[in-house]
């Protein structure tokens, strides 16, 4: 989409991030409002709290009562209308991220790693919501209640008052930025050193004997020990230069610090004017510690949102194109000038070829030469160089993975049944179908099975078994008989032949050349090209 002048539109140009919290902006504000004016009637309850000491009405008490009941009030409403904010954020952001990760090429996934890619979606996305849902109303809190105390104590007290605030704003200032920068560069180095130390270990543990030879005056002995006294030195030295003023500032923010301030500073004047500097005085400090809590979440917030931010920057598979027949007959599955690779290497290079409907064709190559991702591609789960892939048309109204099903080498099953397994490609399959599909790629299990404890020859004849129970008119099989002895093997084949006549294009990557020779055509993919020299047709 783009605007009359031919630049992005601004919903084009907002990042994702940006897109999955417009949405809950209006909730978010109108959160952060109502906590800011539950710290104003926190505020008007602490000046009633004064009148009555100056002036004992049952008025002043009823208004004390009365504005910290709405104060506690607004503050529930402002959380339960933050966090109903935020988990709409939370839903739509986790939904963007696993969509994009399902987009994202194989090869770019297995970089990242299983744990890597757990720890994106729910503990990176946790960590957004407690910047999103707790930092707008501490901030709003942090900038109007202060501003307000500040205000009122300049109104009762005289700027006399304001001294009383000099120590714990100071102390404020240095827990809030001098500290958090001087742990971050501690805990960097400590986490240097430390490395040291167990790579010191792991050194002198393998060289033990040597180390024993030259003593503790060389190699990774000495390591060790220069390793150990530099992370006491660093650690005393943390101590002295900032634990120890942190804990000072930790404890002028405190109330009875605050108080004491105050009543030195106030001790002369009326009950009124003490109180006043007293209650004020610590609702204009304390904040600072509500704050220091919301800057963790900013920090872990930020460095989540740039992990969430790094995964969307990475590019995601073209899906391929899909035409209908024009003729009335289900179209072939169609390479045009397909090109795979990368800068180091080209797999596939400008290759054009049709697969036909009701036909099994087996590709064979030298390990290495792109086989298994000439099938990706084909997937939709790597992207092309250059070129495209042609689709048949999904039969389905709703798709389950698309017009294309591939069943990967190596017999992938989900830990639970064989059924869980099997209800990737037929959700709504009832076990009766399950176990045919089964019996057809020649094992006997029922769907209640477990997959535990299934051998590797079982559980690729699990995933054989997708096969025939998906609708999907494209069936992609890398190497689908390795794990299986040639007796069951050549059953398998037989029923995969069954399973073509009925209109479905079988692509099957195979090193077997007994099996290939039974395909209707054989490929060779060898130096990028595509060549046929075999099969029955």
């Amino acid at each position: 989409m783009t605007s009359e002048h031919g630049s992005p539109s601004p919903s084009v140009r907002r990042s994702p991030l940006a897109r999955a919290l417009l949405p809950s902006l209006p909730v978010l504000g109108v959160a952060s409002l109502t906590a800011a004016v539950a710290g104003l009637c926190g505020l008007g309850a602490l000046w009633f709290a004064t009148r009555v000491l100056t002036d004992p009405r049952p008025a002043h008490a009823v208004g004390a009562c009365t504005a910290w009941a709405v104060s506690g009030l607004l503050s529930a409403v402002s959380s339960w209308t933050a966090h109903r904010g935020e988990a709409r954020f939370a839903q739509r952001l986790r939904h963007d991220v696993a969509g994009h990760l399902a987009r994202m090429p194989t090869s770019a996934l297995a970089k990242r790693g299983g744990d890597a890619l757990r720890r994106l979606v729910s503990d990176d996305v946790a960590a957004l919501h407690h910047a999103v849902a707790h930092l707008p109303a501490e901030l709003a809190t942090l900038a109007v209640v202060p501003l307000a105390s500040a205000v009122a104590l300049l109104s009762v007290a005289g700027p006399a008052a304001l001294l009383a605030l000099v120590p714990g704003l100071l102390a404020a200032c240095y827990y809030l930025l001098v500290v958090p920068r001087t742990s971050a560069r501690h805990g960097a180095e400590s986490v240097r050193v430390m490395s040291d130390i167990v790579t010191a270990v792991d050194d002198y543990a393998r060289g033990i004997r040597i180390s024993r030879s030259y003593g503790a005056q060389g190699g990774a002995a000495a390591r060790y020990a220069a390793a150990t006294r530099g992370f006491t030195t660093g650690m005393v030295r943390w101590v002295g230069r900032v634990a120890t003023l942190a804990a000072v500032a930790g404890a002028l923010l405190q109330a009875a610090a605050t108080y004491a301030i105050a009543y030195a500073v106030g001790h002369g004047q009326d009950t009124g004017t003490l109180a006043a500097m007293l209650l004020f005085g610590l609702a204009t400090v304390t904040p600072a510690l509500r704050l220091g809590h919301g800057l963790d979440y900013v920090r872990a917030g930020r460095a989540a949102a740039d992990r969430i931010a790094e995964v969307f920057r990475e590019p995601v598979v073209t899906p391929a194109a899909q035409r209908a027949d024009a003729g009335g007959t289900t179209p072939g599955t169609a390479l045009v000038r397909l090109t795979v690779g990368n800068a180091e290497r080209v797999l596939v290079d400008e290759v054009t070829h049709t697969f036909e409907p009701a036909t099994i064709t087996a590709v064979t190559g030298l390990s290495g030469c792109g086989k298994t991702t000439l099938l990706r591609v084909i997937a939709g789960l790597e992207s092309a160089t250059a070129g495209h892939v042609v689709l048949p048309p999904d039969p389905t109204a709703r798709p389950i993975g698309g017009p294309v099903l591939l069943v990967p080498q190596g017999g992938d099953v989900l830990p639970g049944t064989v059924r869980d397994t099997l209800r990737l490609s037929a959700p709504d399959t009832e076990d009766g179908d399950l176990t045919e599909g089964l019996r057809r790629a020649q094992l006997d299990v029922p769907p209640g099975t477990g997959t535990t404890n299934l051998s590797g020859g079982e559980r690729q004849r699990v995933a054989l078994a997708r096969a025939f129970l998906t609708e999907a008119p494209v069936i992609l099989l890398d190497e689908p008989t390795s794990a299986l002895d040639e007796r069951t093997a050549a059953r398998v084949m037989a029923e995969l032949r069954l399973l073509a006549d009925t209109g479905k294009t079988l692509i099957v990557v195979t090193h077997d050349l007994r099996l290939a020779a039974t395909a209707d055509e054989q490929l060779t993919l060898a130096e990028g090209h595509l060549t046929r020299h075999g099969g029955r047709r």
